[in-house]
């Protein structure tokens, strides 16, 4: 096994150590393919996380092994840090500093829905359609596709734009773009009545109730990703399951083409991302509020 190989990323040579270590199970993806992968989104996934607080899945042994999450690590120096009510969080500026996760087996970042300057002032909401456990997974996947598009005809409705990602995990993510003018709080209540409209569309086949119990197989409008200081997955980030799953942005075009949540792996190469300009879409979250009632 190669103790250490350098990885170019941008202008900077980033240490990878243990580089042949498989992260995904016995013949999977290396910690090498991960910082790679890395390289290659980066163009991508920056833009969407940068100037956002993050906290990293590390995984030291794989996904066979322990995983716990790490909100304050200790970084290199030239790895930006940002001030926040809980502590000093890094942020991911550029391809490097991705390649050190990769380095720290930290499979998955997870983001703010605010960035700097306006930290605590989302621009972005997110609703997270997540199926019920069990039966068929198609027809899981199959829900969550419907109920994206329910979702997505609901925030045109009230003058807001839509977005969607699939997780790399079972569900899909709806994205909305959102001036910074509401608090986290604000802007969490406002997902929450916009998640109880979508599901009071279908009520057999959707819920909000947090409690796994109390969904009684339904399909669960998560508007909890939302509020202070919580996280969401980054566009990009790889998921640790099996195949190295990537969390990864689509078209509402591509979706329809799609069987499950995690079609997209580090091996799949991507040309375009299609939440690039997303900020040009930003609505008011305050009209949204009022157009609600």
């Amino acid at each position: 096994m190669t103790p250490v190989v350098q990885v170019r990323a941008g202008r900077r040579e980033v240490p990878v150590k243990r580089p042949d270590k498989t992260m995904f199970g016995e013949g999977g993806a290396t910690k090498l393919d991960l910082a790679r992968y890395f390289v290659s989104v980066a163009p991508l996934m920056v833009p969407q996380i940068r100037g956002r607080p993050v906290a990293l899945e590390r995984l030291p042994d794989g996904i066979d092994g322990e995983r716990f999450y790490v909100k304050h690590p200790h970084a290199p120096d030239w790895v930006g840090q940002v001030a926040t009510s809980g502590g000093r969080m890094i942020l991911c500026q550029d391809a490097a500093v991705l390649v050190w996760c990769a380095d720290q087996a930290a499979l998955t970042q997870h983001v703010w829905l605010s960035r700097e300057p306006n930290l605590g002032r989302p621009d972005r909401m997110i609703l997270d359609l997540d199926p019920p456990g069990g039966g068929d997974p198609a027809a899981a996947f199959d829900a969550c596709r419907t109920a994206a598009h329910e979702a997505r005809e609901v925030l045109e409705g009230l003058g807001l734009a839509a977005y969607v990602m699939t997780t790399g995990s079972r569900g899909l993510h709806v994205h909305s773009p959102l001036r910074p003018e509401l608090g986290d709080q604000e802007v969490r209540e406002l997902a929450k009545a916009i998640a109880e409209r979508i599901a009071a569309g279908r009520p057999d086949d959707l819920t909000t109730e947090f409690r796994k119990d109390a969904r009684r197989g339904r399909l669960f409008v998560d508007y909890l990703r939302n509020g202070r200081e919580q996280l969401a997955v980054a566009p990009y980030a790889v998921r640790a399951r099996p195949g190295a799953p990537v969390a990864t942005p689509v078209t509402w075009a591509e979706l329809e083409r799609l069987e499950t949540a995690a079609d997209f792996t580090i091996a799949d190469e991507r040309t375009g991302c299609p939440f690039q300009g997303m900020g040009r879409h930003a609505r008011s979250p305050k009209k949204a509020a009022r157009a609600l009632g």
